[in-house]
């Protein structure tokens, strides 16, 4: 007798060793379920989710032995809102005998009969005998061809498990989310990471802070998810992000909008970080250094001390200055809206020629105390210091080639500029003439500055 039984248990094996799926990726197809439920298969890879499919008949009694632990596993793995989507196929059932089927099981995965599309799928798969039990990756690689004997429903969750397929509790429903992780902030940057989970297919994200985002609401009559899906950053998977310029010691929200694969939006998710404090609790100085590169082109060098926490500076002609009075003057410097932390460079253009101006800087420390406020006085001029003509300052040849010499009364320091701003060439002098190299310069228009506030134009030709 017990030969007997070995028999058929390994007829039973050989059976279903036919049973095999030879394909070894997915063949896509859409099709719907005997409760009128549309199933198109890469939609649902391309959430990230895996899929099984159970290939059967209504009539096969090995399919009726089997199917009651696999709808037990698709209750132990998440009811198809998490890693795995169950559905079941058949060649040639009907809908109304599914759905009895699935009555009788407690079936409530997608159930695809003949008029849902089959046997068509069948054919495409090139199932050979049933049940047959497949496990499709995301990749579209089908990584099960054949999952059996099923003993119970331990069987499948075992199998599934080594591709990450977790239990999971029905009750659950996973949406669309992005988890906002912050790295290193400082006075001006923060920087942030953004992990998507498996139902996100992509996300957009933006910085900014709250109050600003509302006034852009009532200008723009657009909605806060809007202004992000307008606005922001669109990314895909793990991301991260430094966020720049931004005002030190102040509140910013980041803003993510995820979609699912078919661009659906869902909840708006906010995280809010504060930048880090800048400056310190002393007397807030800013050096201010004034080139006068030509008759209208001024650059200057700002340069803050370690306690101030922001500062401000501008250009004011010297004329009006005073005919609005100190205070006034500052105050718009101050009030231009556009603050300042680190050391600042820049290039003002389009200045009034041989005009009188001051530039005035102000800044304040980390107790918002302002520190003194400074003017340094110049001239729009590449010939005059103070007004007075400087002719006895020579620069010759001029165009010149490989050499230039530069004389004058009383010279101690000479340097070069190009018209960036950019200092190029420096000599220290000892005496009433210096011969300086340009044939490393190229071809263009430069500043010869001398004894620190003298300049004059010297074109490069070669």
């Amino acid at each position: 007798m017990k030969r007997i039984f070995t028999l058929i248990a390994a007829l039973v094996m050989s059976f279903h060793l036919a049973a095999q799926c030879p394909l070894t990726e997915a063949v896509d197809f859409t099709a719907t379920d005997c409760h009128g439920t549309q199933v198109h298969l890469f939609d649902i890879l391309d959430r990230g989710r895996y899929v099984l499919i159970d290939f059967f008949f209504a009539s096969c009694g090995p399919c009726q032995t089997a199917t009651p632990k696999v709808a037990q596993a698709y209750t132990a793995l998440g009811c198809n809102q998490h890693d795995v989507f169950f559905m079941e196929i058949s060649y040639k059932d009907h809908d109304n005998t599914l759905q009895n089927w699935c009555n009788t099981y407690g079936i409530e995965y997608p159930t695809i009969g003949i008029e849902g599309g089959e046997p068509s799928i069948d054919d495409a798969f090139n199932i050979p005998q049933y049940p047959a039990i497949i496990l499709i990756a995301p990749d579209r690689q089908i990584v099960i061809q054949d999952l059996w004997p099923i003993a119970s429903a331990q069987t499948v969750i075992n199998a599934l498990a080594p591709y990450g397929i977790q239990q999971h509790d029905c009750n659950t429903v996973t949406e669309p989310s992005v988890d906002i992780t912050f790295g290193e902030v400082t006075s001006t940057t923060i920087e942030a990471t953004f992990t998507s989970n498996a139902e996100c297919a992509s996300y957009t994200y933006l910085c900014a802070i709250q109050s600003e985002m509302e006034n852009w609401m009532v200008v723009t009559g657009m909605t806060l998810e809007e202004l992000v899906q307008a606005w922001g950053i669109h990314a895909q998977e793990t991301s991260s992000h430094v966020f720049d310029g931004l005002i030190s010691n102040t509140e910013y929200t980041v803003y993510v909008l995820p979609f699912d694969s078919e661009d659906s939006i869902y909840a708006l998710q906010t995280k809010v970080v504060k930048t880090a404090q800048l400056g310190g609790t002393g007397v807030s100085q800013i050096e201010l250094q004034v080139e006068v590169l030509s008759d209208t082109t001024v650059k200057t060098i700002a340069i803050p001390n370690a306690e101030t926490a922001e500062y401000y500076y501008g250009l004011i002609t010297k004329a009006y200055y005073e005919e609005i009075g100190a205070d006034s003057a500052l105050q718009v410097i101050r009030g231009n809206g556009h603050p300042l932390y680190g050391n600042d460079e820049w290039i003002w253009v389009n200045l009034a020629p041989n005009t009188h101006y001051y530039a005035l800087r102000s800044g304040k420390n980390a107790n918002g105390e302002w520190g003194e406020t400074v003017l340094v006085e110049f001239v729009t001029s590449t010939d005059h210091v103070d007004g007075m003509e400087v002719a006895e300052y020579q620069v010759a040849p001029n165009p010149a080639n490989n050499h230039v010499m530069i004389s004058g009364k009383s010279m101690s320091d000479v340097a070069v500029f190009n018209n960036l701003g950019q200092q190029v060439l420096h000599e220290a002098v000892k005496g009433e003439a210096v011969t300086v190299e340009t044939s490393g310069l190229e071809k263009g228009i430069y500043f010869v500055r001398i004894n620190g506030s003298i300049v004059k134009r010297m074109i490069i030709a070669h």
